[in-house]
Parts: structure tokens; C-alpha cells; sequence
């Protein structure tokens, strides 16, 4: 049954409907079953016009565009995205713009006032009216502070907030309705993009989160002055109103400018890639739109960066993942790459993993004889992904966004030198992490962690079996069995779970005797003394565990069903 669309959202889903009919996509409307609900839809589909002179991919930019602020970041998003959409429409949607007006300075001191809960001459000895650039969420203006400081005020455009949180709703039931009645949504879970891409919206428009971010940045540099990151003056900052430090210097769009400020290009290359994956596999946290505007060099050489909207944040887990994905690229390893893809824990194990190793050898291979200098690693990384579009496979958003950095990253070293090549400047830390992970004190540190973790498996192992006794004693455990020959299927199985058993008691020996070896190694260290008072457990360990061994072997020998 359709859900009907709250009264208070009708006109913007008229809107919406008619917009979508009108670029050519009616039909989608029709089987997510909105004609049957809002008779616009039917009227409008009566009289549709395709814009044919136009692509699809052409028409959904302009749809987008004409739909609003909301929808221009939705696609913006996407171009992010080649698991969830084919080439065509990714290259589109890299070009959506935001045309829109600055609103008016009265407008601006109204919020100001309203938010800072004071006249904005009492928190601004100076305001410049026009603001220096304007967007879809909100526009920046110069300011200064009576303590004397020059600040960048960011001010949120006026409803802004309930216009997208109206939209982002019905994108969402929009979605789930994909999600019920066409196959892709079934694939992809539509609702579920939705929910990942809105988050991300409600965290661009709330100020207060860019703040923290571009305050936790600030604080991961502190030590480093090479780099420098705007301080916030949070006694002037809401969810509305951004009011942070003004940083000079020459932006990194125009190189010629660099020169002739007498910075080395080369220099700045090197500081700017450095200072970007050190953010991004060092500290998790990272700046993920690094476009030139974003950048640039002050007087003293100092790496700027600018406008915290965007950023990435990866877990040390997922780092490594990533390293590792890099690293099959860099080495051209195509059982790397999937299974570092297995890693991210994106694959189904409807996956066809012998085709998807095939097609990912297919895309390697005209790298083969290729110098590493020559691959543009973007590109790879995109191709990569496109590759799990057509597999089906949803990317989390998390690598999505870094893979976007990492091509912004690359676009802007291309722009500065064409013969610095990105993927040669990664190589030296891929190598490093990959040692890091592998090096004595990870390793003890991971098999520690192993030991805890093993070690509550067993301890919650017979809650967890009476769980499940107590279930097939209340509910019954039915089997059905549907083989041809049953003595020769019983038979297999009778095998199957001999060399099943024999491999636990096994494997149960191995994780017994390294728990003790490393039980005993983290009791020695802290307290000096071996386990239970110096007894001599493992040579008990060894006895019992390969005692148990020998008997299940013999058992099995006797039933002859090994």
C-alpha cells in the first residue's frame, strides 16, 4: 500500500513530480507507483516532453539544477559515487554549479543578530556587506573583531535548513518506494544511499560540526608548522554562523601567481602531499575537498587550508584497508585488490569472485607494461569502483570520499606540475604503513587483542549453545531432506563432519596453546611470576589437548569415514 505524502510536503512533491517529468524521467515516477497517488503526475505524463536534443545524463544535471540547492548538493554527492552510477552521469553531475544570488545584507544582520543573540556592532568592529563569495548553503564575509583580528564570517542562507530537511524527506520516501518496487532498488537499497548521503547534508549545513572539524584538524598540526589551520572563535560561532581566523596568501589556482611569489612549486607539491596523507593514514581525519580554491601558500610558506564542509574520517581498520587496496594498484595485483574489496566488507557472497578477478585483471593489464609514473592513480581508483557498479557491489561512503580526494588531489598536482605524478609520491607510504603494520609491536599488539577476543568467544560459548537448545526445545528444529540416494549423501556427510570435528580439535589445540604461551608471556611481564604459581601448565596444556586429539583420530580411524 503507497503511503500518502504529508499535506505540509504536497507542493514540493508537485514540484518535484512535475520537474522530473518534464527532463524525460516520468517513467521512473510511474513505477516507484507516485502516479497513483498524486494525479499531477498523471496529467503531466499526458503531456511530456523529452528534452531529446539533450543526454540522459545532460537532462538529470539540468533537473537537478533546476530542482534547488538540495538536490545540486544530492548530485554533487553522487559524482562521488561510480559503484551506485555508470560513467556518463558521474562526469555530469562533476559539473553541477551552484547559481545562486547572495542574499542581502539586511538579511545577513537579522541572522547574525538572531543567532549571536547580539547587535552584530557589538561582535564585529567592522562587516564588510558584500560578501566575498556566496553558495547554496550560506556566503562568507570579511569581518573584524574589536579585540582587532580579521575573521571570515560564514553566514547560513535564511531557511535553508527546513527547505533541505523538507527535500532530504521525500527524497527518502521517494527512495524506499525504489527500494520496493523496481529491481535496482532492491540491489542497491536506495533508501539506505539516502540515509548515508543526508547525513553528510545535515552535517555540511550545521556550522558548529565544521568547527569542530576544522578545530580537530588544527589540533593534529600543532606541532607541525608547515601547516596551518584557521583558529575558531567560538564565542562568535553557532549552527548559523561560522566565524573563524583570516588566513592570506597566494591560492593554489594559479601556479604563475606561486612563482612569482617566489614559492617553489616543487616544494609545495611535496608539503601539500605530505601534509594530505598524513591526515589521511596518520590522523583519520582529513580535509576531503582539497580543490585549489581550498589551498594555498602563505608569505612565509606555510601550506593554507580552507573551508572544513567536507571532511573524511577513517577508523584505524579502515586505514589499513585502504592501504592495502592502494598498494594491489600501485603493485598492479589483482588478488590484492579483490580481496582487500572482501576487506572493506563489500562483497556478497552472491559474487561472482573469479569473474570480478578476471575483469579487475583486464583493467591491470593495460597498465602492465606501463611505467608506474604513467598511471594516473584517480583514474584507477575510479575505474576500480566503477567495476563494483557493475557488479552490484556498494562501496561504503567513507572510501567513496577518499577516493574523490585523492583525484581532487592528483587534479591539483597535475594543474601545478604535470610532471609530478601522484602515485610515485605514494609508493614511499604505502610501503612505509604496510611495514608499520606488519613490524613486532603491531603485531604483538594484534594478537593480543586476538587472545581477548578468543577468549570471550569461549567464555560466552556455552550461553550461547544453551540459547540455542532452550530454541529448538520451545520451537522445534525442522529439517527437510530432499536427496536421491540417502546412504551415499549420509555417508559424505558422516565424512564431512569427522574431518570437521578432527579440524576444531585442532584448531582448539593451537588457540589453547597460544593463549597460554601468550597469557603467560602478559602475566610475566606485568607481574614477574608464570601462571599458577610457576605450574607446569603448558606440558599439562600439551597432554590433555593431545590426548583429546589422539582419541577423536582413533574414533574416526575405527568408522573407517575420514
Amino acid at each position: 500500500m503507497l503511503k500518502i505524502p504529508k499535506y505540509s510536503h504536497l507542493k514540493r512533491y508537485r514540484e518535484i513530480a512535475n520537474s522530473i517529468v518534464r527532463h524525460g524521467f516520468g517513467h521512473l515516477l510511474t513505477q516507484i507507483g507516485l502516479d497513483k497517488i498524486l494525479p499531477s503526475v498523471r496529467r503531466a505524463r499526458k503531456s511530456e516532453v523529452t528534452l531529446l536534443r539533450f543526454t540522459r545524463a545532460q537532462r538529470l544535471r539540468m533537473l537537478l539544477e533546476e530542482l534547488g540547492p538540495t538536490f545540486i548538493k544530492f548530485g554533487q554527492l553522487l559524482s562521488t559515487r561510480p559503484d551506485l552510477l555508470p560513467r556518463d552521469i558521474l562526469d555530469e553531475l562533476s559539473q553541477l554549479q551552484d547559481h545562486v544570488p547572495s542574499f542581502p545584507f539586511t538579511q545577513v544582520n537579522a541572522i547574525l543578530e538572531s543567532e549571536l543573540d547580539q547587535h552584530p556592532e557589538d561582535v564585529y568592529a567592522e562587516f564588510d556587506p558584500k560578501p566575498l563569495a556566496a553558495a547554496s548553503i550560506g556566503q562568507v564575509h570579511l569581518a573584524r573583531l574589536h579585540s582587532g583580528e580579521y575573521v571570515v564570517v560564514k553566514v547560513r542562507r535564511p531557511n535553508i535548513k527546513e527547505q533541505m530537511e523538507t527535500d532530504l524527506e521525500i527524497l527518502l520516501e521517494m527512495a524506499k518506494l525504489a527500494d520496493k518496487h523496481t529491481h535496482y532498488g532492491r540491489i542497491y537499497h536506495f533508501a539506505d544511499v539516502v540515509v548515508e548521503l543526508r547525513r553528510t547534508v545535515e552535517d555540511e549545513i550545521d556550522f558548529l560540526i565544521e568547527a569542530e572539524s576544522a578545530e580537530q584538524i588544527g589540533e593534529n598540526f600543532r606541532n607541525n608548522p608547515a601547516v596551518a589551520i584557521p583558529k575558531i572563535y567560538w564565542e562568535q560561532t553557532t549552527s548559523a554562523v561560522l566565524t573563524m581566523e583570516l588566513l592570506e596568501g597566494t591560492k593554489l589556482t594559479n601556479p604563475a601567481e606561486l612563482a612569482a611569489a617566489g614559492h617553489d612549486t616543487r616544494t609545495v607539491i611535496n608539503l601539500l602531499v605530505d601534509a594530505m596523507f598524513t591526515q589521511i593514514f596518520r590522523h583519520g581525519v582529513f580535509h576531503a575537498d582539497p580543490h585549489p580554491g581550498n589551498l594555498a601558500v602563505s608569505a612565509d610558506g606555510r601550506l593554507l587550508f580552507m573551508d572544513f564542509g567536507i571532511v573524511g574520517k577513517l577508523s584505524g581498520e579502515r586505514k589499513r584497508r585502504f592501504i592495502l587496496f592502494l598498494s594491489g594498484i600501485i603493485n598492479r595485483n589483482s588478488r590484492q585488490l579483490v580481496r582487500s574489496l572482501g576487506d572493506m566488507g563489500v562483497l556478497s557472497r552472491r559474487i561472482d569472485r573469479k569473474a570480478l578477478r578476471r575483469d579487475v585483471d583486464r583493467l591491470l593489464d593495460k597498465y602492465l607494461d606501463v611505467p608506474l609514473r604513467k598511471i594516473n592513480l584517480g583514474k584507477s581508483v575510479r575505474e576500480i569502483f566503477s567495476l563494483a557498479f557493475e557488479y552490484h557491489i556498494r562501496i561504503p561512503s567513507e572510501f567513496t570520499l577518499l577516493g574523490k580526494t585523492i583525484m581532487t588531489l592528483e587534479g591539483v598536482i597535475e594543474a601545478m606540475d604535470e610532471d609530478v605524478k601522484l602515485i610515485e609520491l605514494l609508493q614511499p607510504y604505502t610501503g612505509q604503513l604496510i611495514r608499520q603494520r606488519f613490524s613486532p609491536q603491531a603485531l604483538k599488539e594484534n594478537l593480543s587483542e586476538q587472545f581477548f577476543e578468543t577468549s570471550e568467544f569461549f567464555l560466552s560459548l556455552p550461553r550461547r549453545l544453551n540459547d540455542v537448545l532452550d530454541r529448538v526445545d520451545t520451537e522445534g528444529l525442522p529439517v527437510q531432506l530432499n536427496f536421491p540416494e540417502f546412504d551415499k549423501a549420509f555417508a559424505h556427510m558422516d565424512r564431512l563432519t569427522n574431518r570437521i570435528s578432527f579440524s576444531i580439535v585442532l584448531l582448539s589445540f593451537s588457540i589453547i596453546m597460544a593463549g597460554l604461551i601468550i597469557g603467560s608471556g602478559l602475566v610475566v611481564s606485568i607481574t614477574g611470576e608464570t601462571l599458577l604459581w610457576r605450574l607446569p601448565i603448558i606440558e599439562i596444556g600439551f597432554f590433555l589437548a593431545g590426548a583429546m586429539a589422539i582419541w577423536l583420530l582413533y574414533a574416526i580411524m575405527r568408522s573407517g569415514r575420514l
